[in-house]
């Protein structure tokens, strides 16, 4: 098969997959209605899962504040982001949203694999921090990457023992939210977070469409008059079930 007709085909297994789940999130009660605006923010302990030094600010910077506002114990586990630029970036962009834990695997970026070794550190992590709420990006971002964590969870979920809830965000594909959150009265602070990624700006302007995506997302329950970041909340158990099903 020539390299088009390969990229067809998976473009086109993908598509399969993306509707079925789709379908199958539609179905869901708590998915029919207009996504429900969060007013607090769940958790006293946070386990945050960004494949890359820059998704968790773009997906979920907001929501990183309002943790940061809070106290609560948050830990950041980045898997990829070779060399310590990527590392300093990210430092300098979550020193703007809160004192949070951040931990580094410094993998090579576009070739993350779900192999045992990882979900076996991915499942101690988890096991360690004992998460109340999970972030990760939701399971059909359309980032190799993104993916691979979310099969990374599916490995590590049989030695999960803390039951936890799971907000999927999104950064590279637009997900089907159950819940909005806010972040009109901070989107200057996480603009000026996603600013400090000055490796990312020169290939793509983050801050320019991050904050698109989430001034659109503003129409639903703002009118159109702000800005709010959107998630897939869900219980664990019921997370994974629907990334096996993927």
């Amino acid at each position: 098969m020539g390299p088009i007709r390969l990229l067809l085909a998976k473009r086109g297994r993908f598509l399969k997959r993306y509707l079925r789940v789709m379908i199958s999130l539609a179905r869901q009660r708590d998915l029919l209605a207009v996504p429900e605006m969060i007013e607090g923010v769940e958790g006293g302990r946070v386990l945050i899962l960004s494949p890359h030094c820059d998704d968790d600010v773009i997906g979920m910077g907001g929501m990183m504040l309002r943790h940061g506002i809070e106290g609560h114990d948050v830990t950041v586990l980045y898997f990829t982001g070779t060399g310590e630029i990527r590392a300093e970036e990210a430092r300098k962009a979550t020193s703007l949203l809160g004192r949070f834990d951040l931990r580094f695997l410094g993998l090579p970026e576009g070739r993350l694999r779900p192999d045992g070794a990882l979900a076996d550190t991915l499942a101690g992590v988890i096991e360690e921090t004992a998460p109340d709420v999970l972030y990760l990006p939701w399971f059909l971002d359309q980032h190799r990457d993104h993916l691979a964590v979310n099969e990374l969870l599916l490995r590590a979920y049989p030695r999960c023992r803390q039951a936890c809830t799971v907000y999927g965000y999104e950064v590279w594909t637009p997900l089907l939210p159950n819940r909005l959150l806010d972040i009109t009265e901070h989107v200057e602070i996480k603009k000026e977070a996603l600013s400090r990624y000055a490796s990312q700006l020169a290939e793509v302007d983050l801050v320019a469409t991050t904050l698109a995506l989430n001034r659109y997302r503003s129409a639903t329950n703002l009118h159109g008059k702000g800005y709010a970041e959107a998630f897939l909340r869900m219980e664990l158990g019921a997370y994974v079930r629907m990334v096996s099903r993927r």
